[in-house]
């Protein structure tokens, strides 16, 4: 009786916390506010890419990806930017 019992309970553990992940990347998915989607933990707004609410970390992004024009990333001292002619985009500047 006592191991019918143990093997229950450990079942429905199991099954509980297996759930639970799952439920997790729903739950960002279906989210469509951007405010609270960010106030969820472990999900992420994913705006430029009009993707909507994500699941997992943030990508690590260049903070001087941003700048879409040569004379905005050249007038940002503040983030250290500097605009790469090859590629036509503003990216860190490296020294």
């Amino acid at each position: 009786m006592r191991a019918t019992f143990v093997a229950f309970s450990l079942t429905l553990l199991a099954v509980s916390f297996g759930s639970v992940s799952a439920d997790a990347k729903f739950r960002c998915h279906s989210i469509r506010d951007s405010a609270l989607c960010l106030a969820q933990p472990g999900c992420w707004y994913d705006a430029p890419n009009n993707k909507g609410c994500q699941d997992g970390p943030r990508p690590a992004e260049d903070a001087c990806g941003v700048h879409g024009s040569e004379s905005i990333c050249a007038s940002d001292t503040t983030l250290g930017c500097a605009w790469n002619a090859d590629e036509k985009k503003c990216v860190t500047e490296t020294n």
